[in-house]
């Protein structure tokens, strides 16, 4: 199980990203000329920023691991310590950043500490990307087996670059490092440096290796690419503008917010479109419960699920429920004639011609056990059941499937029993209407088969049904 991220990406997929890929290039393009102009100081607009980064890259971080966990993919447990790194770097940043929580930054931060910790993130991100599309080539899913159990896996690949961010940050905390970037004063300049050169190519190197092992084939694929895209792109105009409150300083922190805010959205999207499929397939699932596998119509649990909830109904709205009870003639003899894979069509097609003699969505046919079926007709007087009874019988003649009995064609017996529960009685049951419509429906078959028998009213004590007595006779009825 790949899930969502690993499916191919649809062209429509591929062409809305395509439309946000060319949004992001443009503003790059547009904003470069004007990059250092200065713009009014928002002083919230920082900490909102790195606010937002840390949370979406925290849930990007969280909703990853989960992805790991199901299908032991190495490729997504280093995206997800990637997305932790950069949680906890951007954390680092605001809390070192001078006059935002202190003067000079909060855990002793020197004036270069936060310029530092944010070419560490910078570094770091585009750097564990790049080893996730490396594992993704290294590593394919049959090979996965080999690979730590998830719990040390998500150790290594989200343990081990939190440690490296930690070290980082200490290092930026304790040694006096000279400025990390030299500032761009003239609109269109880089800054000038070693570190800000290696910081573009490990983004455009990663950006590549996004490009070239995954080749936009999967869905993960074009939101990584995007996501690198808007890294590269935050990099470049931060190194274009290193002064704050100017144009490119404010476009690089929206799109520091991009790359994992895009990401985000996917794995939102995809928790919610497994919950609908989790949802239709639980009612699946309680659908196919409920269903007899041979016939395909409802089976003797649901029918004694539902039974008694129609027969309470029927008690509080003083109505008449009817039970029609059916049997097929001599079906032990027909699979001893015709074998068991023929009498198995036979109820397919029994069950069909059941379904076409009712016609309200109210009344619930179901296969009761072997060749024996019952029909539940809620809202439904004696006159009304044996009306639908002589249909059903009509029905199964109109098959005109041979049989061994006296007909030369298949037949059924059909006990009916109609009855209006009464209010307060602890012995008015839906066991009592069941048995009395199984007593008629054996009357029936005394009485020579292929024929309706109505019930004459509800014996006093449900344990004067189903004796000894009436046992021996149903067996003796029962080929």
């Amino acid at each position: 199980m790949d899930g969502f991220l690993m499916e191919r990406a649809s062209r429509g997929q591929r062409a809305f990203a395509g439309c946000l890929a060319i949004a992001i290039l443009a503003a790059l393009i547009l904003a470069a000329p004007q990059a250092t102009a200065v713009l009014p100081a928002v002083a919230p607009f920082l900490p909102m920023c790195g606010l937002t980064v840390f949370t979406t890259a925290t849930i990007v971080a969280y909703l990853l691991c989960g992805q790991f966990h199901v299908t032991r993919l190495p490729v997504f447990g280093l995206l997800a310590g990637a997305y932790a790194f950069t949680a906890l770097t951007v954390a680092m940043q605001l809390l070192t950043f001078p006059g935002l929580f202190a003067p000079s930054g909060l855990l002793g931060a020197r004036p270069t500490t936060s310029g530092w910790i944010w070419v560490f993130w910078h570094a770091g991100f585009p750097t564990l990307v790049l080893i996730a599309m490396i594992s993704r080539r290294l590593f394919a899913p049959q090979s996965i087996t080999q690979l730590p159990s998830p719990g040390k896996g998500i150790g290594i690949y989200v343990g081990m670059p939190l440690a490296v961010g930690v070290l980082l940050c200490l290092v930026a905390l304790t040694v006096p490092l000279p400025p990390a970037l030299s500032p761009a004063t003239s609109p269109g300049d880089f800054s000038s440096g070693v570190v800000g050169i290696v910081l573009l190519v490990l983004n455009l190197v990663a950006l590549g290796a996004v490009l070239g092992i995954g080749r936009l084939r999967t869905v993960l694929d074009l939101w990584v690419a995007l996501a690198v895209l808007a890294c590269v792109t935050d990099t470049v105009l931060s190194l274009m503008s290193t002064v704050r409150f100017s144009l490119g300083w404010y476009l690089a922190r929206f799109f520091s917010m991009s790359a994992p805010g895009l990401l985000v959205c996917v794995l939102v999207w995809e928790v919610t479109r497994l919950y609908r499929e989790l949802t239709r397939a639980h009612l699946r699932l309680i659908e196919y419960s409920n269903r007899d596998a041979l016939t395909g119509i409802y089976n003797r649990r649901y029918f004694n699920d539902r039974f008694p909830s129609d027969y309470e109904q029927a008690r509080r709205a003083g109505r008449p429920l009817s039970l029609l009870m059916i049997d097929v003639d001599h079906f032990k003899r027909y699979n001893d004639a015709y074998g068991h894979p023929v009498g198995d069509e036979c109820l397919e097609h029994v069950a069909l011609a059941l379904m076409r003699a009712t016609h309200r969505p109210a009344d619930l046919v179901a296969r009761y056990g072997g060749e024996e079926f019952v029909i539940v007709l809620p809202d439904t007087d004696e006159r009304g059941a044996l009306f639908v009874a002589t249909r059903v019988t009509q029905s199964v003649r109109a098959l005109a499937k041979p049989g061994p009995g006296p007909q030369g064609y298949v037949t059924v017996s059909v006990g009916c029993a109609t009855h209006v529960p009464q209010q307060g009685n602890a012995e008015d049951t839906p066991d009592r209407l069941i048995a009395l419509a199984d007593d008629a429906l054996y009357a029936a078959k005394r009485l020579g088969r292929d024929r309706v028998e109505v019930a004459q009213g509800v014996p006093a004590d449900s344990e004067d049904v189903g004796g000894a007595a009436a046992d021996a006779s149903h067996a003796n009825l029962s080929a």
